[in-house]
C-alpha cells in the first residue's frame, strides 16, 4: 500500500489580504482532517519578472490612491487569451525562478488561490513534466477577472452558483466547476463567544450598540471620513474601526482626540471576535468579510465596491438579504440608527438567506481527495465529494 503524498503547495499573491486569508483558512480545515504540511507562496513576487514582483505593492497603492489604475489593467487585460499570452511572456523570462520554488518544496498538490499564478503552475507542470494536480480556488463571489477562467487547473472549486456560471461563459468546462462555497476560517462558522463574552475580551462596553467599521486588510475606503460621521451622527454607539495594514490612517486616528466610545485597531488577528463583539458590520464589498459576516450572522452595510471585481458583490449582499448598500456616511448613520432598536445581538431578527459557511471544510476534502495517489488520475474532472457540487 503506497503512503498518500501529504505536501500541499498553496500558489497565490499579497495582492489585497484575501488571497492569503483564503490559504490559511483552507489550511485550518485542512490541519483538522489530515496532517499533510502546507506550504504559501507569492509566485508573482518570486517571478522577480519587472513591475510584476511588486504586484502587492502596486495594488496596495492603486487601491488606496488610484483606484481608476486598478480598473484600467482589469479591463485591459480581461480576456482569457491576452492573460494566456502575458503568462507565457512572464514565463519566459521567470520559469527558473518558479521551478526553483517548486523544486524545494516538491508538492504533491498545487492550490491555486490566485488568478494570475494557474497559468504560471500550469507552464511550470508541462516544463518539469510533473504529475501533481492543479486545483484553483476562486475568491471572487460575483465579477471577477476572466484570468480566474484561465486553461490548465484540473478542478475549479467557486464560492457562488454566480461564479460557476461566470466559469463557464468564460470556456471552462461545467465538469471541471464544483460549488463549494466560499472559504472562510472554520474559527468564523465555529465561533463560540457570546456578544457580552467578545465585548469583555476585548475590553470594552459590554452594554452599548457595536459598530464595526473596517476597509479590509489594505485599509481601503476612506475611513477617516467615515469615523468622523459616525462620531457625530452614532455618538450613543461605540465603534470599532480596524484600518487593517494602513499604518499612515492608523497613526492619523490615533494621534486625534477620540471619544472613549470609539476604539481604534490596526491589522487584527481576532476578527471572529470583533464580529462577535458587534450588532453590525461596515465594510467595502470585499468577498471575505461578507461571507464572514454572513456566518457570524451580522448584518452588513456595504460602502463601496474597491475595483471592478467586487461590484457584484453589492448585489450579492441586497439579494441575499445579507446587508444593505450605503455609499455615503450619512446614509449609513441614518440606517445604522434607524436598525438599532431591531437589533440585539445573538437575538438578531435581521432576515437573510442561508449561504453556505464550511467553504473551507468543503475544499480541504477536495483537496485531500485528490491528492496524487488518493485514487483520481489528473484530468479525469472527477468529483468525489459528494455534497458538494
Amino acid at each position: 500500500m503506497s503512503a498518500v503524498p501529504k505536501k500541499i503547495l498553496f500558489a497565490m499573491s499579497d495582492t489585497g489580504g484575501g488571497h492569503r486569508s483564503a490559504a490559511m483558512a483552507i489550511n485550518a480545515a485542512i490541519s483538522t482532517a489530515s496532517d499533510a504540511s502546507c506550504t504559501t507562496v507569492d509566485f508573482l513576487r518570486a517571478t522577480r519578472f519587472p513591475g510584476l514582483h511588486k504586484a502587492p505593492e502596486i495594488y496596495d497603492y492603486c487601491s488606496k490612491k488610484h483606484l481608476w489604475l486598478n480598473n484600467l489593467f482589469f479591463k485591459k487585460t480581461d480576456s482569457v487569451r491576452r492573460i494566456n499570452t502575458l503568462t507565457k511572456m512572464v514565463y519566459l523570462q521567470a520559469g527558473q525562478h518558479i521551478e526553483r520554488e517548486l523544486a524545494e518544496i516538491e508538492p504533491d498538490i498545487i492550490v491555486a488561490v490566485h488568478p494570475l499564478v494557474i497559468g504560471l503552475m500550469r507552464l511550470a507542470r508541462e516544463r518539469l513534466q510533473a504529475s501533481w494536480p492543479i486545483i484553483t480556488v476562486v475568491t471572487d463571489l460575483v465579477t471577477f477577472h476572466a484570468s480566474w477562467a484561465t486553461p490548465g487547473a484540473d478542478w475549479y472549486l467557486t464560492p457562488t452558483g454566480e461564479a460557476t456560471n461566470l466559469l463557464a461563459k468564460n470556456g471552462v468546462s461545467l465538469q471541471r466547476i464544483v460549488h463549494t462555497g466560499f472559504p472562510i476560517h472554520p474559527k468564523f462558522a465555529q465561533a463560540r463567544l457570546t456578544q457580552t463574552q467578545a465585548r469583555n475580551e476585548l475590553g470594552i462596553d459590554s452594554g452599548k450598540f457595536t459598530v464595526l467599521l473596517t476597509g479590509g486588510g489594505v485599509g481601503a475606503g476612506g475611513l477617516g471620513e467615515w469615523v468622523s460621521m459616525l462620531e457625530k451622527q452614532c455618538a450613543d454607539k461605540q465603534i470599532l474601526v480596524i484600518t487593517g495594514n494602513n499604518k499612515g490612517l492608523y497613526n492619523e486616528l490615533k494621534s486625534k482626540k477620540m471619544p472613549s466610545h470609539i476604539n481604534i485597531y490596526g491589522f487584527v488577528g481576532n476578527m471572529e471576535v470583533m464580529m462577535a463583539a458587534s450588532d453590525i458590520v461596515i465594510t467595502k464589498a470585499g468577498p471575505g468579510t461578507i461571507m464572514e459576516s454572513a456566518a457570524m450572522k451580522r448584518p452588513l452595510i456595504i460602502t463601496e465596491a474597491v475595483g471592478i471585481q467586487e461590484i457584484g458583490n453589492i448585489s450579492y449582499v441586497e439579494q441575499n438579504q445579507l446587508g444593505y448598500y450605503c455609499p455615503s456616511p450619512e446614509l449609513a448613520c441614518k440606517t445604522i440608527n434607524g436598525i438599532a432598536s431591531q437589533l440585539c445581538g445573538e437575538n438578531n431578527p435581521f432576515d437573510r438567506r442561508e449561504v453556505i459557511t464550511d467553504g473551507s471544510s468543503r475544499i480541504a476534502t477536495f483537496i485531500l481527495q485528490h491528492m496524487v495517489g488518493a485514487g483520481t488520475q489528473i484530468g479525469d474532472g472527477g468529483n468525489t465529494l459528494g455534497s458538494v457540487s
